[in-house]
């Protein structure tokens, strides 16, 4: 097993400022007016500060091939971590014990599976896992997880181990892959490990101040191989990211997601995810048949909707008017469906390489939904009297950044990449086509290709 995580430094400053000087005025002519001057001058104001360090304590135990541990302190720079060899049985603990330099402040983590591979098959794999390739592997999968505030012992000597380590609360359970996917885009803290789980943003407490003698709980990861996991297992490798974010926490609600997901912007040509998808969804303004269609795999017709705005040639999208759509990928039911205007056209089987026996040539994913998929959502315009616009993009219910894409007898898109799918990925937003129908046609779409 490889794994990395990293853990990024966060300071807040404040503005400088200097208070004014006041003074009173002059008498006119032979009458004055009584004064006094008091002046305020050389004011300072300084910033406060707040640096997160985070101290590591990291364990293994493989049984015969051996133990170890590692222990330092992360402050700024990336930590790398590796872990070869990991068989059924192995085991080990991660805690990060997170230090905030001088002022309290609310605790962000989030991470991301970077890779779940197969990493090439043997004979004894073969016969239990037909899957091969990157993000096909089963090891995120059949690694055990328990996340738990904890306490790390003052003193512990010449060696880290288990038994240095209290637990104060348990916070989560479940597999390693399945804990990526709930912190991919970012679970607060509790700084009191009195909220049970991941708290809801804003209902956590703040980890304080190096001033505060009373210190801050650690964050442990008890991981383990269960016995029972088999050779589906055998040279697969994963990699994976964790980051720690802090933020003041005075003047602050404590809701500031700092991990939202975060898309790429292109234009001029289509995503290299569009030309390696495994199928498309697609609303056109106006397709041949003369009226708006939703779709996925464009012209199969086992899988549209020609009518969702009436049955004449003519009923287009409606112009300059906001849509809402929802485009969604069930990965247990290996479907996938796309609803507009109350109407949604749904894929059944999106591993059969059709569209509900209709044929495509698109070759979805014949292996099942892998572990990460990728979305590109391509806002194209046919003229240049038509804007075709996707706004208000959200993954998962979390705010894309950026949200909102447009063009002009051009196409842009937004990408969306290493997005978990163990469980239905949703993507919504609205989208607009701008201009008069009478300039709508096939060429402007909104489409939503996944890989």
């Amino acid at each position: 097993m490889t794994d990395r995580f990293e853990i990024s430094r966060r300071k807040a400053l404040a503005a400088l400022g200097t208070i004014g000087v006041a003074s009173g005025g002059a008498g006119l002519g032979t009458s004055a007016y009584f004064n006094d001057t008091e002046s305020f001058e050389n004011n300072i104001v300084t910033a406060g500060t707040m640096d997160l360090i985070v101290d590591y304590y990291s364990y293994w135990n493989q049984g015969s091939a051996g133990s170890g541990f590692v222990t330092g302190a992360a402050n700024g720079d990336a930590v790398e971590s590796e872990l070869t060899d990991v068989k059924p049985g192995d085991s080990g603990l991660i805690t990060l014990c997170p230090r905030i330099e001088t002022n309290p402040a609310y605790l962000w983590l989030c991470g991301e599976l970077t890779a779940n591979d197969e990493n090439g098959q043997n004979e004894p794999e073969v016969q239990v896992d037909d899957t091969t390739g990157a993000r096909y592997g089963e090891l995120a999968q059949n690694i055990d997880l328990t996340v738990e505030y904890c306490e790390v012992a003052d003193d512990f000597g010449q060696d880290f181990g288990p038994e240095d380590v209290t637990t104060v609360a348990e916070a989560w359970t479940g597999t390693l892959a399945d804990f990526l996917a709930t912190i991919r885009y970012g679970v607060p803290l509790d700084g009191g490990a009195a909220v049970p789980g991941f708290p809801a943003p804003g209902d956590q407490q703040e980890f304080v101040g190096s001033d505060n003698e009373d210190g801050n709980y650690c964050l442990c990861l008890d991981w383990k191989v269960p016995t029972e996991v088999g050779n589906e297992i055998q040279s697969d490798t994963l990699t994976f990211d964790l980051q720690l974010y802090a933020q003041q926490s005075r003047h602050n609600s404590g809701t500031n997601n700092p991990c939202l997901p975060e898309g790429t912007v292109g234009s001029g040509d289509f995503s290299q995810i569009s030309y390696d998808k495994a199928f498309s969804m697609q609303a056109l303004s106006r397709a041949g048949s003369g009226r708006g269609e939703i779709q996925i795999h464009g012209d199969s017709g086992g899988v549209e909707n020609t009518t969702l705005w009436g049955p004449d040639p003519g009923d287009t999208f409606p112009a300059n008017t906001d849509v809402g759509f929802t485009a969604s990928v069930d990965p247990s039911a290996e479907t996938a469906s796309l609803t507009i205007n109350g109407v949604t056209v749904t894929d059944d089987d999106v591993t059969d390489g059709d569209a509900n026996a209709a044929s495509t040539g698109e070759p979805e994913w014949p292996q099942g939904v892998p572990s990460q998929v990728d979305i590109a959502l391509t806002a194209s315009s046919g003229s240049p009297d038509v804007t075709t616009v996707v706004k208000d993009v959200t993954l998962n219910g979390n705010a894309v950044s950026p949200d909102e894409i447009s063009s002009v007898d051009d196409l842009t898109f937004l990408e969306l990449t290493n997005v978990p799918a163990t469980s239905t990925v949703t993507v919504e937003g609205t989208l607009r086509f701008e201009g008069s129908t009478s300039d709508f046609n096939g060429q402007s779409f909104v489409g939503i290709d996944w890989r």
